[in-house]
């Protein structure tokens, strides 16, 4: 698998991420713990806790469930010990730092260029450093669905389906693509790891995949859609691939 060649390099670009101040948990320690679970399933197909990784079309199938139905929302994907579970459609056990991990060796490229693309200048920006670029243009963004079982048929939808804007009530045009900005490391470690945000429709630097959605600077805005939401503790697996 040619991700598995760039290991040494993401536990480099683990390190230099950090601040200064020496990390309550090492970012690069838990990166190393999560390496020890992959494994190859089939020929060009590996597994890292649940994770499947098909390395011909870095599609990664990440095992979730469904929590709530209707709510006021702000993330669409947490780990189930997460801070914002009261505020999320889905949950998973994956943690966090794993899903970062597979999305490294699926050969996707963390950077937040794209967040606030549609941020009007007049609006304060939610966070203040500069934007970073991918070193291959677009390899940030992300298609994300979501397939599961109903009776005898297989449901495969966008993710957007299961949000809708507040205002509008509907799902949001513009969010077809995601962006994986990565979760920031601080002195505590891996953030996403402590807060447990995987996937967030408010912008939320500690999440590991944002929304650049219009509005997505507002944490009233979104709500899910649930006519299209199937029933609280349905099994679904959340699809990743590259966006075109």
């Amino acid at each position: 698998m040619r991700a598995l060649l760039l290991l040494s390099i993401l536990c480099v670009s683990f390190s230099s991420a950090q601040d200064t101040a020496t990390p309550k948990v090492d970012a690069k320690t838990q990166l190393e713990d999560a390496k020890k679970l992959l494994k190859e399933s089939a020929p060009g197909i590996y597994d890292l806790n649940g994770i499947q990784i098909t390395a011909a079309t870095r599609e990664l199938r990440i095992p979730c469930s469904i929590l709530h139905q209707k709510l006021p929302i702000e993330y669409a994907l947490v780990h189930e010990t997460g801070e914002k579970v009261h505020e999320t459609i889905l949950q998973t056990t994956v943690k966090p730092i794993q899903v970062q991990l597979a999305l490294l060796l699926a050969n996707y490229q963390p950077a937040t260029k794209g967040i606030l693309e549609k941020l009007d200048p007049k609006e304060e920006r939610p966070y203040q450093d500069k934007d970073t670029e991918p070193t291959t243009p677009g390899a940030n963004r992300l298609h994300i669905r979501c397939e599961w079982k109903e009776g005898d048929k297989v449901k495969n939808v966008p993710l957007s389906d299961f949000i809708q804007n507040i205002d509008e009530r509907k799902t949001p045009p513009d969010l077809d693509t995601w962006i994986f900005n990565g979760s920031r490391i601080d002195e505590e470690g891996f953030v996403a790891e402590i807060t447990g945000s995987i996937i967030s429709t408010y912008v939320d630097r500690t999440a590991i995949i944002n929304s650049p959605a219009k509005g997505n600077h507002r944490d009233d805005l979104w709500i899910s859609m649930p006519a299209n939401i199937p029933a609280e503790e349905t099994k679904v697996t959340l699809i990743i691939t590259p966006a075109k």
